[in-house]
């Protein structure tokens, strides 16, 4: 697949996700599983490596409750306790697209890191209006909450791409 199509199959995956959860979800998942069949095995540990790593920082982001979900009533009360299973396998997507598209585009850990910082907040802020499945008290205080774990992760995962690359230029990140 080209990378337009992996990004474009992406953001298919997102909107549905939030839009239409309960619906998207099988798509989604076949979406996924067919990627990942694509991929070499060092880029498969990663997606499931970068997907890990996100559930554990929105976890304990949803343990900390700097956000919530929406109780649709049929998984009370475990549902207020663990991430539904839309956001798990929006996870699973967005280290996806990490992998085979934005890592290439952010070879400088301080790049990704400042989009990062902005893209990620403003991504849960967008699919908290569209979707209105994610609840948050104060605006201001969950993106500056989410701004530095967004910055973290992306620079993480981006720094940590010779793991899976098989590109010789990604092994000599620069660091400035």
């Amino acid at each position: 697949m080209t990378k337009l199509l992996q990004f474009t199959g992406f953001k298919l995956c997102w909107f549905g996700l939030i839009l239409i959860p309960n619906l998207a979800i099988w798509p989604a998942l076949l979406y996924l599983l067919c990627s990942l069949w694509q991929l070499g095995a060092k880029a498969r540990l990663a997606v499931v490596g970068i997907s890990i790593a996100g559930i554990s920082m929105d976890t304990l982001l949803l343990k900390n409750a700097v956000f919530s979900f929406v109780d649709t009533g049929y998984l009370s009360p475990w549902f207020t306790l663990c991430l539904p299973l839309w956001l798990l396998l929006l996870w699973g997507c967005f280290a996806l697209v990490l992998v085979q598209v934005l890592a290439g585009w952010l070879r400088h850990w301080w790049l990704a890191a400042l989009v990062g910082a902005v893209t990620g907040p403003l991504a849960y802020w967008g699919g908290a209006a569209l979707g209105g499945q994610l609840v948050f008290a104060d605006t201001t205080t969950f993106l500056l909450t989410l701004a530095p774990c967004w910055a973290l992760l992306l620079a993480l995962a981006v720094y940590c791409r010779f793991l899976w690359s098989d590109d010789d230029a990604s092994k000599t990140l620069s660091v400035h």
